[in-house]
């Protein structure tokens, strides 16, 4: 395969992913481009109108699921997600050809997703599923407790949760490293967290090495592990919606919004480097917390926000000193 071919530039670019689910993310949905295009391509030559002849393909597949480890392959057009996840990983690709320099120019830039008209789903687990887990899981043991809680409060990924080790780990100040897509990153632990996990390394076994969170057998708990252990509890309190490892997170940053916590913040809080991948992952909202949202406001058309002249000296004090 010769230097500058497509295929070439693409192995480059998987190599820099070093988190195992990102490069395989980018790695299925790149396959097909370089399929299309032809791997021994020329990067440098391909055009615009070869990028609009593989969207066309795509957009044009009526079979989904092909070689899924699970699900039975159905005939049918692709969704809008798996549509933009294509063009989104098109785009991410040729953008670094780009800034490295490589090409002049990213020859998919003019092309636009299809609009998603279905209805927004509810992608975080539910507050009644979730208290139902929380308490299936306090009566399982501190361990499954305390990962259940640490999930649901600090809006943590599986694979940082089981990258979460001893001496990384502050719970005075409340704060554990974890090993996110680019890199070691802060994670923010409440009262509630500290004191579960707290309460777990009372039990922990203290000659197990550095892994904070430990299997029946004493090894370093997986990613696997949690989603077993999630299916579990599940399957104890009788569970029937969404609880996937990911919806636990999508629980805690809908709940930041809804509590008025800044969308940069909460950004922050969640590993994410563009405040814009916050608005866009979690800013639709089902018919229920919209309709909640707008009820609670009902009367705020027909109300002034208060000036200081209509506060007590008590009112205007406790304004004055709220933090920020």
């Amino acid at each position: 395969m010769a230097g500058d071919s497509l295929g070439v530039y693409v192995e480059r670019f998987l190599g820099i992913k070093h988190n195992p689910q990102t490069r395989a993310w980018y790695s299925k949905y790149l396959a097909p481009m370089v399929e299309n295009l032809g791997a021994e391509h020329p990067l440098s030559t391909i055009t615009r109108a070869e990028a609009e002849a593989y969207w066309r393909a795509v957009r044009a597949r009526r079979n989904v699921w092909e070689s899924h480890p699970t699900k039975t392959t159905q005939k049918r057009a692709l969704s809008p997600t798996t549509l933009h996840n294509y063009l989104r990983a098109a785009r991410t690709f040729w953008n670094e050809m780009v800034r490295q320099q490589v090409v002049e120019y990213n020859p998919f830039d003019h092309i636009k997703p299809p609009r998603d008209k279905r209805p927004a789903v509810m992608k975080a687990i539910t507050t009644e599923d979730l208290r139902a887990i929380w308490q299936a899981a306090l009566h399982s043991n501190p361990r499954d407790f305390a990962i259940i809680t640490v999930m649901a409060t600090s809006g943590v990924r599986a694979g940082e949760l089981v990258s979460m080790n001893l001496h990384q780990l502050d719970l005075r100040q409340g704060i554990a490293w974890v090993k996110g897509k680019r890199g070691w990153r802060k994670v923010f632990l409440g009262k509630a967290s500290v004191q579960a996990i707290q309460a777990y390394l009372k039990e922990r076994p203290t000659n197990k090495g550095d892994a904070l969170w430990l299997n029946i057998f004493g090894q370093p708990l997986t990613t696997d592990g949690v989603r077993q252990l999630v299916d579990r509890l599940a399957e104890k309190a009788r569970i029937t919606g969404r609880y996937n490892l990911h919806a636990f997170r999508h629980r805690a940053a809908q709940a930041w919004l809804d509590q008025g916590i800044n969308a940069q913040i909460v950004a922050q809080a969640l590993g994410h480097a563009d405040v814009t991948v916050i608005l866009h992952i979690y800013g639709n909202q089902d018919d229920r917390r919209v309709a909640k949202a707008i009820r609670q406001a009902e009367m705020a058309p027909f109300e002034e926000p208060p000036s200081l002249a209509d506060l007590e000296l008590e009112e205007i004090t406790n304004l004055l000193t709220k933090p920020a």
